[in-house]
């Protein structure tokens, strides 16, 4: 499985942006009209969602294309909702969802329960919704070449660089298929995942009740309790935000977000 987000804001612009912002981590391919971002290899489709949401408010925009063999989802981002295109048949089309989201049973069973969202492809109405937002999101965009690709949603095979191609995005079509043959592989598996460790949610629990007994045994006042539950709520979520920014914005912007020249793009200055 694949993923990359395009948006037209040029590299090194987005680069500073994101290393200020704590957005990442990614590796960032400069191409003519704009960047493309390759996350690491472990994200979770929430978490790119999350990314692209957060480079469309910097850059203006953005698209987030994920893919396998089989299938292919495309959201386009000009708010902080992206609307979905997929291709490939519905049982691949919940595969890729599953193994992009890394479900587990539940999930699995949750997105079953919403399987008939995969047949408003068809409508005709969802897609030149999508092709507004894509013109929204690249102007110079042609619509009928998209709008074909679109239709042709059966079709999963090369279907997001041929997207891209149609759209007028060819240099995104390359870094699709660059991508595909893992040329940026070794770069992406020096990059951690955009997730923040979670450890102090674990400790809220036991701490509360530890805190519920002592109050208890001990005979303490119930407003003490209260206090001291306060302070824990505003420490743990002070140590969350700490962890969240060690992600990105406390390490050297060239390790967690290096720029990658795959393609004939200019390579940002510093």
């Amino acid at each position: 499985m694949r993923m990359l987000i395009w948006t037209p804001l040029n590299a090194a612009e987005l680069q500073k942006a994101m290393h200020s912002g704590n957005v990442g981590p990614a590796a960032l391919v400069p191409v003519q009209s704009g960047t493309v971002l390759l996350p690491p290899p472990a994200t979770r489709l929430g978490e790119a969602a999350y990314m692209a949401n957060r480079v469309r408010k910097i850059g203006g925009g953005a698209a987030l294309a994920v893919w396998n063999d089989d299938a292919a989802l495309l959201y386009l981002f000009t708010t902080s909702l992206g609307r979905a295109t997929m291709w490939g048949s519905r049982e691949a089309v919940l595969r890729l969802s599953a193994e992009a989201k890394q479900s587990g049973p539940v999930g699995k069973l949750l997105d079953r329960s919403t399987a008939g969202l995969v047949n408003l492809r068809e409508k005709e109405k969802w897609q030149q919704d999508a092709i507004d937002k894509l013109t929204a999101l690249y102007p110079a965009a042609g619509r009928k070449g998209p709008l074909a690709r679109i239709r042709d949603f059966e079709n999963a095979r090369q279907a997001i660089p041929d997207f891209f191609r149609a759209a007028g995005l060819p240099e995104v079509a390359q870094v699709a298929e660059l991508t595909e043959e893992g040329r940026a592989d070794f770069m992406l598996q020096t990059l951690e995942p955009p997730r923040a460790q979670l450890w102090p949610l674990a400790l809220f629990l036991p701490l509360i009740v530890l805190m519920a007994l002592t109050t208890v045994l001990l005979h303490i006042p119930t407003v003490f309790y209260y206090l001291v539950g306060a302070l824990l709520i505003v420490l743990l979520a002070g140590a969350l935000v700490v962890l969240r920014r060690r992600l990105v914005r406390t390490k050297p912007i060239n390790t967690v977000l290096p720029v990658i020249p795959v393609t004939q793009g200019a390579a940002p200055t510093d």
